[in-house]
């Protein structure tokens, strides 16, 4: 018995196994650059991003890819690179479509740029920004440097804002912050306080004043993969399985009866085998047995199992089935995981 418990508990590990890494990522960024400079005549950012990016699968033409923006109050927009084939926009993102499609693993660069409205806030005579760089929660960086340059003739205060995780700060004409090895999520912030701005600005062009369906200073302006339902999914096998596996090991340890069902415990009185009571004694009213109960098969104790796991990898990869990482509809994203049909027979 403990035998096959052993091969069980191995077997079930191996399905987690398959369960958790099921989702992989789909693009490493090799070099993310980001410079900004503020104009002094109505406040608005001018914005240039270039990236070294790496496709981990294969990336086909006409499939986008998705950075995010502080708002969709944008204008100006123009591509630095002759890879890139056009640019689109929306209240939370950039989409670069390149002109043609790239191989698993085939580094290429681009760069874009456009202005940035509703972004400056004022305090009596001066003016601050609150200024981060869009973040990547599914894809890790290898190198970020984010530039901000102050307009000419003027000296930003940067002492308000906190820079954390940074290889190097470098504060001359403007603000420059360097880092390495960044993992999922990491955000690079400046804040940026103008005492002697030339022009008075208007509060009706502030970040306070957004127009409605821009960016209101949450935390939706990232790209986002929406793995929510994938997480949730993985979570729930796994703990399913967990807790299977304490059951079946809480029974194996348990030298008081014989476990003759899954669920059902017997004890010999008296040459005959009775149900047990949560006494360990035989159950009142129970009739004894002269044989032994035999347990059921591995295949019958362990169908649910294998087929409540099997439905969770297809409900992720069909019934939610989100976007690919920075290049929705044309290739949905789906479950890696095999079939566990028949795993446990």
């Amino acid at each position: 018995m403990l035998k096959k418990l052993h091969i069980l508990l191995l077997t079930l590990l191996a399905a987690v196994c398959f369960t958790v890494t099921a989702w992989a990522d789909y693009d490493y960024i090799e070099q993310y650059g980001v410079m900004v400079t503020p104009n002094t005549e109505d406040g608005s950012l001018l914005i240039t991003v270039k990236l070294e990016w790496t496709p981990l699968e294969e990336l086909p033409y006409g499939q986008e890819l998705k950075i995010g923006v502080p708002n969709g109050s944008i204008r100006d927009v123009a591509a630095q690179t002759d890879n890139i084939e056009r640019l689109d926009f929306d209240n939370s993102y950039m989409y670069v479509y390149l002109d043609r499609g790239y191989d698993a693993n085939e580094t290429f660069s681009f760069a874009y740029s456009w202005v940035q409205e509703y972004m400056y806030q004022l305090d009596g005579s001066a003016v601050t920004y609150d200024y981060t760089a869009g973040w990547f929660d599914e894809a890790k960086i290898g190198q970020m440097t984010l530039v901000w340059k102050d307009p000419a003739g003027l000296t930003g205060d940067f002492t308000e804002g906190t820079v954390s995780g940074a290889d190097s700060v470098t504060v001359q004409d403007g603000m420059t912050i360097s880092a390495s090895n960044l993992d999922y999520g990491y955000k690079m912030n400046i804040q940026v306080r103008y005492t002697d701005w030339p022009i008075q600005l208007s509060e009706e062009y502030s970040a306070d004043n957004v127009p409605d369906g821009g960016w209101n200073g949450s935390d939706d302006y990232h790209y986002d993969d929406d793995d929510t339902g994938d997480a949730i999914i993985g979570m729930m096998v796994t703990i399913f399985v967990v807790m299977f596996i304490l059951v079946l090991i809480s029974a194996a340890r348990r030298g008081d009866g014989y476990a003759g069902g899954f669920g059902t415990r017997y004890v010999f009185v008296n040459n005959l085998w009775f149900p047990a009571g949560p006494d360990g004694r035989p159950k009142p009213g129970s009739v004894g047995m002269k044989r032994r109960p035999a347990p059921p098969p591995f295949s019958v104790l362990f169908v649910e199992l294998n087929c409540f796991i099997t439905n969770c990898i297809a409900d992720a990869a069909a019934g939610g089935a989100v976007r690919r990482p920075f290049a929705p509809d044309p290739v949905q994203k789906r479950c890696k995981g095999v079939p566990l049909v028949g795993l446990f027979i």
